[in-house]
């Protein structure tokens, strides 16, 4: 039986941080990011619907470019 991991490292530079796969970035991380930002991905991922859509993916983009990744 194998254990799969459903967590990814903090697209944060440097931050080695495990992240629940449901999270974007670590609780640190995700703090620093404009709320503004933080509302576009919460915005595009509509409870789940957006999941994987253009819009989504872009929101996620803008937050991994912000962090400097």
């Amino acid at each position: 039986m194998t254990t799969q991991d459903t967590t990814h490292e903090c697209p944060a530079p440097t931050c080695v941080a495990r992240v629940p796969a449901h999270q974007l970035a670590c609780r640190h991380h995700w703090r620093l990011i404009p709320r503004p930002l933080q509302r576009a991905v919460w915005d595009a991922w509509d409870g789940g619907r957006g999941r994987g859509t253009q819009a989504h993916q872009a929101a996620m983009l803008a937050v991994i470019r912000h962090l400097g990744r």
